[in-house]
């Protein structure tokens, strides 16, 4: 009659669990020293980001600046082509005179009913013609005096 006594004790052996006993985990052995161990540091005071002092720029030897030649075969086909507006003049690096040529073209051509307009046409086509073809003297050179290539 001693289960009597005690009626719960048949329940603790049915809600009763094993206990599992673990090993802690294992901390990985370190085969690297750490860095605080590795580090000589120079006696003295840490400098400072501020105490930094800019690298020194190293200047670039000075290129030529590049020169672009203009051809003479371009010219001259401007020449040719438009020389009533004097493009040709223009592309060479004479922008007074291809300016001033364009001017007569449009302005003068409207006040002369258009013989401004055909004698600067063929001024430009003579000209063209004379970039295409001479080799020497005042058609073989731009504005700034460089030979024309080409």
């Amino acid at each position: 009659m001693t289960d009597l006594a005690d009626p719960l004790a048949d329940l603790d052996d049915c809600f009763e669990r094993p206990v599992v006993t673990r090993l802690p985990p294992l901390h990985p052995v370190d085969d690297v020293p750490p860095l605080s161990a590795t580090v000589q540091y120079p006696p003295g005071r840490v400098p400072d980001l501020e105490d930094a002092t800019a690298p020194t720029r190293v200047p670039r030897p000075r290129r030529e600046p590049r020169v672009w030649l203009r051809s003479r075969v371009v010219a001259g086909l401007l020449g040719v082509f438009l020389g009533g507006l004097g493009l040709h003049r223009m592309y060479l690096g004479y922008w007074r005179r291809g300016l001033t040529m364009l001017a007569l073209f449009v302005v003068g051509g409207f006040f002369t009913l258009g013989l401004a307009t055909l004698a600067v046409c063929v001024v430009g086509f003579a000209e063209g013609l004379l970039y295409l073809s001479v080799r020497r003297g005042r058609f073989s050179r731009d504005a700034r005096g460089r030979p024309l290539r080409g």
